[in-house]
Parts: C-alpha cells; structure tokens; sequence
C-alpha cells in the first residue's frame, strides 16, 4: 500500500520523465546500470542517483557537521576519500569544484557501486531496502540494530526494523521514492 501511494506521488510530478529524460540525454542510463551490475549490484539502483540528485554531477547538499554532499551520489567527504574519490580544494564550500572526484559521474559511480556493494556485505545481508536506508541515513546507526535482529532474512529486513527503530522521515521517504521509481521503471 505504501510503495502505490509513493507510485501516486511520482505520477503526480514531471520528475520522473524530466530525470529519466536528462539520465538518458547525458548517456548515465548505461553508465549507471553497467557499473552496477560490473560491481555485481542490481542495476535498479539507477534510481538511487535519481533520489539523491535528479542525476546533476555538480549537485552540492546542504552544509551538515560531517561537510558538504557533493555530486551526482551527494558523497560526504570522509566517504569519498574512502572510496577513493579525491575531494578537492572547494571541500567546504556549496559549489562546483572541478578537482573533485565525486563531480565526475563515472568515478563517482564506480565508488558508489563498490559502497553499495560493501553495504550489502554487512548484517543488512542483501536487503536492498537496509541498504538504502544505510546509505541514506548512517550505516553506524542502523547496523547495530540490524545486528540485534535474527539473522533469518525473512524476520531480517527492512519492514521488521521499521517495527524496532524509528527513522527520520526524509529516510523513510528517501526508501519508499527510490522503490518506487524503480517499480515504475521497471513495468
């Protein structure tokens, strides 16, 4: 029920089209889906991108105690440099910084690929939905949680955490929009 009304939200809205549309004017359908699936990670996490930044490699987030997101995969800098993308001399400021990796689409998406990938290999044990609450959120909250709940997939999974954790709601959000999208991308 929850994921049609987000189906709703998205039909109400040019942001789809208007996305999927510039993803497919600037070639990053097929960078996005075959980095993907070269890193062994599904290739509906093209809509990941969609979420975090309406595809725009110079997306620069908010100011946050941690620094600034940047990019097409809105990387924090401690992770980027992580995942070997070099932060550049613009770090702490909301602009565009061409010595930043986390601008460059394919290295950005390599990164995020190979994170996602990581993600997966932890207590979340291959729940796309954890995964993107991990990656949205802060996977040093929602692990430990994870960690506590049985280890059966079944009874492991995002819906019976939602039952023994609150999150923000821009998460909860953040979750249901990118399932969502990749429901109405792939029908």
């Amino acid at each position: 029920q929850k994921v049609r009304e987000y189906i709703k939200a998205w039909q109400h809205s040019s942001r789809f089209r208007d996305d999927i549309s510039l993803a497919r004017e600037r070639g990053y359908v097929p960078i996005v889906a075959q980095t993907m699936v070269r890193h062994e990670m599904p290739p509906q996490f093209f809509y990941l991108a969609m979420q975090e930044s309406d595809f725009d490699p110079d997306a620069c987030g908010p100011r946050t105690r941690v620094g600034i997101a940047k990019g097409m995969w809105q990387f924090m800098p401690e992770r980027a440099r992580e995942y070997d993308l070099r932060t550049g001399p613009l770090v702490d400021l909301r602009q565009h910084d061409r010595l930043d990796d986390r601008h460059d689409v394919q290295k950005a998406t390599a990164a995020a690929a190979k994170y996602l990938r990581d993600l997966y290999e932890t207590e979340a044990q291959a729940s796309g939905l954890l995964v993107m609450a991990c990656y949205n959120w802060n996977q040093d909250i929602i692990l430990p949680v994870v960690r506590k709940m049985p280890e059966d997939p079944r009874q492991r999974n995002f819906w019976s955490f939602l039952k023994i954790k609150r999150i923000p709601e821009e998460t909860y959000n953040y979750v249901f929009m990118i399932f969502s999208a990749a429901v109405i991308g792939e029908d």
